[in-house]
């Protein structure tokens, strides 16, 4: 038994080591269609996968196709809409020839009247022609009393203009002898608007001013200090007694220019070294004027009573110590 299973072992180990032999004894041992079924095995599995293929194919297939019939859906239902839209447009096209005839109609009857209305306006236009000829004459006798006039309304243009030119010559004048009126008024009365803040209230000594002014300011400074309404000197009546200056512009109606030229000149005249304070004084000033000179503190002496006093002085002075 041992030399047995020897000698199949052998046989094995010969088998594995030559197949030529191994397939030699195997057609010997099995079935013609045993050795053919792997070659067959292989056969089919490449059949089912061409199979597997061609259904893959088909389901694309068919999936196409449904996308298709549900595109052809919606076109069909969008067809639909349209054609209920289309039988509502015909409706519509069938009422509106209903009252296209209408229409006709209408103007037919109006074309009629139209032609008893053109027989009238003929009659008119005739009117109208034999009134044209009458205002051709009216026309003539008008143009000569235009021309006329016009020469008149010349004379008068002229006349208005030499009118106007005295009117102001007379206004500039005028106005010249109130602000004198008014500087004279300011300097004669001066304690009767600022006696309650200084004392020893006077004119100005300007030789000295401008002096000292030619020192610190330019000439074109200079020249606009000298051209101030008036300036007058004090001392405070109350604390350090110290000297003070009041640059003045003075008008019959102030305005916001004489505020400026107050506050601009008051400017100068402390850069000077003297400490002042702006006033604009008139009869009456516009609108404008009390905000102007409470933003650029200058006081106002008006009809005998004195504003925005306190504020300048706190404010120029303070800035001029």
């Amino acid at each position: 038994m041992a030399d047995q299973s020897f000698d199949i072992d052998a046989l094995i180990q010969a088998l594995q080591n030559n197949p030529e032999a191994r397939q030699r004894l195997l057609a010997a041992l099995l079935p013609q269609e045993f050795l053919a079924l792997p070659f067959q095995v292989a056969q089919l599995a490449r059949t089912v996968a061409e199979h597997n293929q061609r259904i893959e194919r088909l389901e694309r297939v068919v999936q196409q196709l449904a996308d298709t019939v549900a595109q052809l859906v919606g076109v069909v239902q969008g067809i639909v809409q349209e054609l209920a839209q289309l039988r509502e447009t015909v409706n519509g096209l069938i009422r509106g020839q209903e009252e296209l005839r209408e229409t006709v109609n209408g103007l037919i009857r109006g074309q009629e009247e139209l032609r008893a209305s053109v027989a009238e306006l003929r009659e008119t236009v005739n009117g109208l022609i034999r009134g044209q000829e009458e205002l051709r004459a009216s026309v003539a006798e008008l143009r000569e009393t235009m021309e006329g006039l016009a020469k008149a309304v010349e004379r008068l243009i002229e006349w208005q203009v030499l009118a106007e030119q005295r009117f102001q010559r007379i206004e500039d004048r005028l106005g010249q002898l109130i602000g004198w009126r008014l500087e004279e008024e300011y300097a004669k009365h001066a304690y009767a608007y600022f006696g309650s803040y200084l004392r020893k209230i006077r004119r100005a000594d300007l030789e000295e001013i401008f002096e000292k002014a030619t020192q610190k300011l330019s000439l074109t400074e200079v020249k606009d200090l000298s051209r101030a309404d008036l300036i007058l000197q004090g001392q405070l009546r109350f604390g350090n007694q110290q000297a003070v200056y009041l640059v003045m512009e003075v008008a019959a109606t102030l305005d916001v220019n004489d505020v400026t030229r107050a506050s601009r000149r008051a400017d100068l005249l402390s850069r000077a070294g003297f400490p002042c304070i702006p006033v604009v004084g008139g009869e009456k000033m516009a609108a404008a004027v009390e905000d102007s000179a409470r933003e650029l503190d200058v006081a106002i002496a008006l009809d005998g009573g004195l504003m925005g006093w306190e504020a300048a002085f706190q404010k120029r002075l303070k800035m001029t110590s």
